[in-house]
């Protein structure tokens, strides 16, 4: 694991449990702990631990300080990532829409370029037949006369 996979899994961790800024503010102290520190992203890495405990740490840690408001609190982090969660899941989901409309669009486009190619292709093949079967029956007369003249 990188540190950018540790904040990934510690954010995701602690959305919906903690409020926001407590997030942000767990985040950013952790990110100046790495900095800060002397030691290498690995080593940090191991003494920080799995980012799933420490995000657990974190909301337990979090609900303790509210005491018997804590409820509230965690009602409130929820509402407010679901808030935020479902805008971004309707955005997402507007732009599919919008790429499966445009594609839907190329597809009737192309199908009909197809059809008028085959049109094309059938009125070229009529108009050479129109040309070519008067040649060919008169072919075909011209042999039947010379082989009944023989």
């Amino acid at each position: 694991m990188d540190k950018k996979e540790f904040f990934a899994i510690l954010r995701e961790s602690l959305e919906g449990y903690v409020p926001k800024e407590e997030v942000e503010k767990n985040i950013s102290y952790y990110q100046d702990y790495f900095h800060e520190s002397e030691l290498s992203e690995k080593e940090v890495l191991e003494e920080l631990g799995d980012p799933r405990l420490l995000a657990r740490t974190v909301i337990e840690a979090y609900k303790a300080s509210k005491g018997p408001m804590a409820d509230y609190y965690m009602d409130q982090a929820r509402s407010e990532y679901s808030k935020e969660h479902s805008s971004a899941y309707e955005e997402e989901h507007r732009e599919e829409k919008r790429k499966n409309f445009f594609g839907r669009v190329g597809a009737v486009v192309i199908g009909i370029l197809i059809v008028c190619l085959i049109l094309f292709l059938l009125k070229a093949a009529v108009q050479i037949l129109y040309i070519l079967l008067p040649v060919i029956l008169l072919l075909i007369v011209v042999k039947i006369l010379i082989d009944h003249m023989n």
